[in-house]
């Protein structure tokens, strides 16, 4: 049983130093929304693990980082420069129908599967 889920991953650091040491480590395991917006997948034991590898990476005092469990990817509507018009992909749809062409790059094939 795959017991892995969606998160939201957001942050805001008030160090440019910090802000690009955790903004890369984010970006190697997540899909980026926005510059400091990322979906990541984890189980819930590996979420909690995750943040606190993320928590070594900032000022606790200084900064703030924040997940939410998102239960259906697909319904978050996304407008301006958003990955692609409307929702982020209802059920059903395919990139292309969704505003996007070309190959179904790999984070979007995991999004796709849920």
């Amino acid at each position: 049983m795959n017991d892995e889920a969606w998160y939201l991953v957001v942050y805001d650091i008030s160090n440019p130093r910090r802000l690009q040491r955790l903004h890369r480590h984010i970006r190697r395991q997540g899909v980026a929304m926005q510059k400091s917006v990322f979906l990541v997948q984890r189980s819930p034991q590996g979420i909690a693990a995750y943040m606190d590898e993320l928590a070594d990476l900032i000022h606790r005092h200084e900064d703030d980082l924040r997940a939410y469990p998102v239960h259906d990817p697909g319904r978050i509507w996304l407008r301006g420069k958003g990955v692609t018009e409307g929702n982020l992909l209802r059920p059903g749809r395919t990139l292309s129908e969704s505003g996007k062409s070309g190959k179904t790059r790999g984070w979007w094939r995991r999004l796709l599967s849920r």
